[in-house]
């Protein structure tokens, strides 16, 4: 039982898009600047590649992992521990604030004091029932 699992976020097409649309608009907008305007240019496009690699670090490193006392959420440089114990409630959600979900068909974590996590598990059923068999209450479905 104290086995930890891994579970990847769900990604939705639209995120995805509209991520990659933001940073195609950075790389187009470095490419046609005049030539005087060079410096820019090249600000322009370190700050594209910075944000490409942001974005593939994100979509790529996106989950969830639960042990047998915490639920590690990891999304690109971002990371949060939170103890199972703490977990007050988990319920669907199509809240669109942000958090490390990669999906519109989210959970709602509810911990600590006053705390939320939104997560967007590929297998949400089965994160579902891993949480309730070690003991994490509220979880809906």
């Amino acid at each position: 039982m104290s086995m930890q699992r891994t579970y990847r976020s769900k990604v939705d097409g639209k995120i995805g898009l509209v991520t990659g649309l933001a940073v195609v608009v950075l790389v187009v907008a470095g490419t046609t600047l005049p030539d005087r305007n060079h410096g820019t240019a090249v600000a322009l496009h370190v700050v594209s590649l910075f944000c490409l690699a942001l974005v593939v670090w994100t979509l790529l490193g996106t989950y969830y992992v639960i042990d047998a006392t915490t639920l590690v959420v990891r999304s690109g440089p971002f990371h949060w521990s939170v103890p199972l114990r703490e977990i007050r409630s988990v319920q669907p959600t199509r809240d669109i604030r942000s958090g490390p979900a990669l999906s519109f068909d989210r959970l709602r974590i509810e911990y600590g004091a006053g705390r939320v996590l939104m997560v967007s598990p590929r297998e949400k059923d089965a994160f579902l029932a891993d949480l309730a068999r070690r003991g994490v209450h509220g979880v809906g479905s």
